[in-house]
């Protein structure tokens, strides 16, 4: 019996932990970033590598150091907190003559006496740095912090992802703004004083993007949920439809038959709604 290709490549990280070759066992662990949440195999892999690479941490590449900041920081495997205290007191040495990237470290570990030494320094003003020719200056958060996702809901982003699957070879981005997809100076004359307003606080739930013509937007798409049967979202409904309609863009309004409709649900219902389309245009 041929053994599963996911059980190959588990045997393949315990070899490159045994090698020690540290960037190829993290590239394969990122590779697999999904199974970590889901295969205990996978699981006690990483385990094992993080408890290798630990006591190790001074003598690893920065590269490597990224690497297993970014496995933690971007939520794909969480280190436990000793280690990630340590990675990130590492870091801070490491960047010592950048003081603001060394701050920027810091601050995801602010109780950690090296990072609680450098972060009650009062911080000089940023200084400009030269990148290649570039001169950079970074302004990095005070404190760490979640940013908020672009999207508002789970059916949201499930949706979203149907999109993506029916236009493939187009760029697919969600809440975009109603000001960013029309032409507001040659409509405003067509819009009275409120309609303007809304136009420039109003959010498209879902818009497709043409990267062959200019990046000009082409399908617009509304996700509704039972919140739009209120009067006043209704009204705002309208208006929205009413000013991509002068603007040249067709909107898509879909209402779900429930609050959790699957992915492959919505692909169904669009490529259905887009070979329609083209049947009547044919």
């Amino acid at each position: 019996m041929k053994t599963p290709a996911k059980a190959v490549d588990v045997e393949t990280l315990y070899r490159y932990v045994q090698e020690q070759a540290w960037t190829p066992a993290l590239d394969l662990l990122y590779r697999h970033r999904t199974l970590l949440a889901i295969d205990p195999l996978w699981r006690h892999a990483a385990a094992l590598l993080i408890q290798e690479l630990h006591p190790r941490l001074p003598e690893l590449s920065q590269a490597v150091l990224e690497q297993l900041f970014l496995l933690h920081t971007g939520r794909l495997y969480p280190l436990p907190e000793a280690v990630f205290a340590d990675l990130v007191a590492e870091l801070v040495r490491r960047h010592a003559n950048r003081p603001e990237v060394a701050r920027r470290y810091a601050r995801w570990c602010p109780t950690h006496p090296e990072c609680a030494r450098l972060l009650e320094t009062p911080a000089s003003s940023v200084a400009w740095e030269d990148w290649n020719g570039f001169a950079v200056q970074q302004h990095m958060p005070t404190q760490p912090a979640t940013p908020p996702s672009l999207f508002r809901s789970e059916q949201e982003f499930v949706f979203f992802q149907a999109v993506r699957d029916v236009f493939p070879t187009y760029l697919v981005y969600p809440n975009v703004a109603l000001s960013c997809l029309i032409d507001y100076e040659r409509m405003a004359d067509l819009l009275n004083a409120s309609e303007r307003r809304y136009v420039l606080r109003a959010l498209v739930d879902c818009v497709v993007f043409d990267p062959n013509d200019a990046y000009r937007p082409r399908y617009c798409f509304e996700l509704d949920s039972p919140l739009h049967a209120e009067p006043a979202r209704r009204r705002r409904d309208v208006l929205k439809a009413r000013v991509l309609q002068q603007a040249g863009l067709p909107l898509y309004r879909i209402r779900p038959p429930s609050a959790a409709v699957e992915r492959d649900a919505f692909v169904m219902l669009l490529r259905r709604l887009f070979q329609q389309k083209q049947s009547s245009a044919s």
